[in-house]
């Protein structure tokens, strides 16, 4: 069963595919190799979940629940993209990406 927050990455992908976005979900978690899990040691940790391209820009949108925090490393990537002027969107509802796109 998916998770809150998997459920809306889901609506924030179909709505930005549905604007003509070229977008993605990232892979941050590592891999599962038979029964281990493996941590890449070359993740970008605190990379967010979605990058989209739309109308020459670039957005960087970490998914949360109403509930969920980011982590440290997700707040230290934010500090990161929004010092060198780049689009950082916190997103709780797909809603929050049409004041955006």
């Amino acid at each position: 069963m998916p998770t809150p927050e998997g459920i809306i990455q889901l609506q924030i992908l179909k709505y930005l595919k549905g604007k003509g976005c070229v977008c993605g979900k990232t892979k941050t978690m590592g891999v599962k190799r038979g029964r281990f899990f493996c941590l890449d040691p070359y993740t970008f940790r605190g990379f967010p979940d979605v990058v989209a391209f739309y109308k020459n820009k670039i957005y960087f949108i970490e998914v949360k629940s109403k509930v969920g925090r980011q982590s440290d490393d997700q707040k230290g990537f934010q500090k990161l993209a929004e010092s060198a002027g780049l689009i950082y969107i916190l997103a709780r509802s797909v809603d929050e990406i049409m004041k955006y796109i």
